[in-house]
């Protein structure tokens, strides 16, 4: 990327400031945002959605917010001019599988409306520059994702994101939801790839008894930067959320890790959890995180943890009585977080794509 160009940003703020010192209350990045649309392939596209341009929607639900910051959706947004518009309008029986090729620097704004009373699965799948030939180096490539989801009355929607780019890809990615009453959607994201990456999601339980189940799994390695930054509202009351990331942070690699839930006065009886684990298998590797709850309501369940652990000695003892190695023990707990998360991604091929990524 030309460095003459570039336009420095924060990015992934999180949404009440700690101690400045931490140096986690953000991310910083310098890019050239000189991007092409690019609005992905329908590699599969189930009878009952229908897809149009556009980068608005008309819809009684609230405007979703952005995890990424303004800025940065503003950015990627001019850039992607035209915007593409999948609307269920009927439950689908297969999933609806997207694939997004990194081979240049692009911006994709995507909106995802189901419209009250269906049910969808959306597979998006993000690959490029995984090999150049000998000799030949490749440019750096910056993406930026803008995902808007609107989820009307009891609609069920299951988003996957599945990133498998090449190590010169940058990516910013941003997931933006809205639940109406009764709705419910899961996101299941696999970070596994790239260089520097800003990932997230902002999901607004809007409606009276909606939810919100996240599930991200990553693997951090060699000179890697993750920055992710998951924040859910509750303002409907009875609304649930549920937050799992899961990964392994190696080599020289650096991962930070904001989990807000923010719980707004008159959401009484709505529950929300947050659980964050990393494996740590090196030294040299910075892992950062900050799980947060935020109560301006009484009558609310709530909690939250984090954890940063090496492989425990019982753990360890347990794989060597059974001929198990420590750098094997390692390499297959780092896949098993992989892979369960990988589960709930209804499409055999690309759970084969995620496991073959993973042996490579």
């Amino acid at each position: 990327m030309d460095k003459t160009r570039e336009t420095t940003i924060d990015i992934n703020p999180i949404p009440y400031l700690t101690w400045t010192w931490l140096k986690i209350n953000k991310d910083s990045v310098s890019y050239d945002f000189n991007l092409s649309e690019n609005q992905g392939i329908d590699v599969q596209l189930p009878e009952g959605i229908k897809v149009s341009s556009g980068k608005s929607i008309e819809t009684q639900l609230s405007e979703p917010k952005f995890s990424i910051g303004d800025q940065a959706a503003k950015l990627i947004s001019d850039a992607a001019s035209k915007g593409k518009i999948y609307k269920i309008e009927k439950s689908a029986d297969q999933p609806l599988i997207i694939r997004i090729k990194l081979d240049s620097n692009s911006a994709t704004h995507q909106i995802i409306h189901a419209k009250a009373g269906t049910s969808a699965n959306i597979i998006i799948v993000y690959d490029g520059w995984l090999s150049s030939p000998e000799g030949v180096s490749k440019p750096q490539v910056l993406s930026g994702v803008i995902t808007k989801v609107y989820a009307e009355d009891d609609a069920k929607l299951h988003i996957s994101k599945v990133q498998l780019c090449g190590k010169t890809v940058n990516q910013i990615d941003d997931t933006a939801v809205v639940c109406g009453e009764r709705a419910k959607v899961s996101l299941t994201q696999i970070e596994l790839g790239g260089s520097h990456l800003d990932a997230g999601f902002h999901a607004t339980l809007e409606g009276y008894q909606s939810s919100f189940y996240s599930d991200t799994a990553y693997i951090c390695q060699e000179n890697q930067y993750l920055d992710m930054n998951q924040v859910v509202v509750h303002k409907g009351k009875k609304t649930v959320c549920d937050m799992k990331t899961h990964g392994t942070a190696k080599d020289a690699a650096t991962k930070t890790y904001r989990g807000t839930i923010d719980m707004i006065k008159g959401c009484a009886g709505s529950v929300g959890n947050e659980i964050e684990t990393t494996l740590l298998l090196s030294p040299q590797a910075v892992v950062k995180a900050a799980p947060i709850i935020l109560c301006g309501e009484e009558d609310i369940s709530a909690e939250h943890g984090s954890t940063i652990g090496k492989l425990s000695n019982e753990m360890l003892f347990y794989m060597n009585s059974r001929g198990i190695d420590q750098k094997t023990a390692e390499e297959l707990l780092t896949r098993a977080k992989i892979t369960a998360a990988a589960v709930s991604i209804e499409d055999e091929g690309i759970q084969e794509e995620i496991n073959s990524f993973l042996s490579e």
